[in-house]
């Protein structure tokens, strides 16, 4: 079986929520790219069913969509739909899915047949949508964020107002812990001035290669040694946690980075 870490993470709600009776239970997987643990993930999904989850969240580019290639979803939809039977499910899209989403005619059709295929009832993908969570005795509000597709071109200059998120996602609300989904870490600031309690994050693959004390050596939109590789940060009060996530694409090698998932969990 290939390795599987998983980064463990606790954070104490704010006082403007009430505290949970329990800790809440989030294991959040990213960046998958139709890899598969032992036949169907079952390997993957023991792991993720091991840690009892109350919720999952899924950051993005769980498949892989190329200009010119054919785009299987199956893999996405079948870790998806298995896991749905344990616990609610959150969902965004990341570049690869966004990608099939904004040019359907060039992709088959692909992003209709994704969305069909994770209709269920536990599945939730959010596309510049919130959802309210009550559970525990507390309350939480997942939002999911899809970034034009201007903030995924190589060179760009990274940063995204507050402003511009607004216009998307309207406001994060008062009085409850509000948790936004973005797949790229790289406009961390905008989130946090936007007001997001804690963002969760994938896409840098960890900087591909990682050196001891250095960390993550490159990202996807080429820049050395990324910011947000990998672990948590914190901006302004608010907190951001990036996956290393399970995959890789096109240059598909991971060097003293091993895939991973995140258990969070909220006290």
């Amino acid at each position: 079986m290939s390795r599987i870490i998983i980064r463990h993470y606790r954070i104490a709600l704010p006082r403007k929520v009430p505290k949970p009776t329990a800790p809440i239970r989030i294991v959040v997987i990213g960046d998958l790219h139709n890899r598969t643990f032992g036949k169907g993930n079952r390997d993957l999904v023991e792991q993720i069913v091991g840690q009892h989850p109350d919720l999952i969240f899924s950051v993005g580019d769980l498949t892989v969509c190329k200009p010119g290639k054919e785009t299987n979803i199956d893999v996405a939809v079948s870790l998806l739909k298995r896991l749905s039977c344990e616990c609610p499910v959150y969902c965004i899209n990341g570049n690869h899915e966004f990608r099939a989403k904004r040019y359907p005619d060039a992709y088959d059709g692909v992003y209709e047949q994704f969305k069909r295929g994770i209709h269920t009832s536990n599945i939730r993908l959010l596309e510049d949508e919130k959802e309210q969570i009550d559970i525990k005795g507390t309350h939480l509000t997942v939002h999911g964020f899809e970034l034009p597709e201007k903030y995924y071109k190589r060179f760009h200059q990274q940063y995204i107002s507050a402003e511009e998120i607004r216009k998307s996602i309207q406001e994060p609300e008062d009085g409850r812990y509000n948790i936004l989904l973005a797949h790229n870490p790289v406009y961390f600031e905008g989130y946090a001035l936007w007001g997001a309690d804690l963002t969760l994050s994938g896409h840098l693959h960890g900087g591909l290669m990682r050196l001891p004390l250095v960390g993550g050596i490159i990202s996807p939109q080429v820049k050395l040694f990324p910011k947000y590789d990998c672990g948590m940060y914190e901006k302004y009060g608010r907190k951001l946690l990036v996956t290393a996530g399970l995959g890789s694409h096109s240059i598909a090698f991971r060097i003293n980075n091993p895939a991973e998932f995140m258990l969070v969990e909220l006290y």
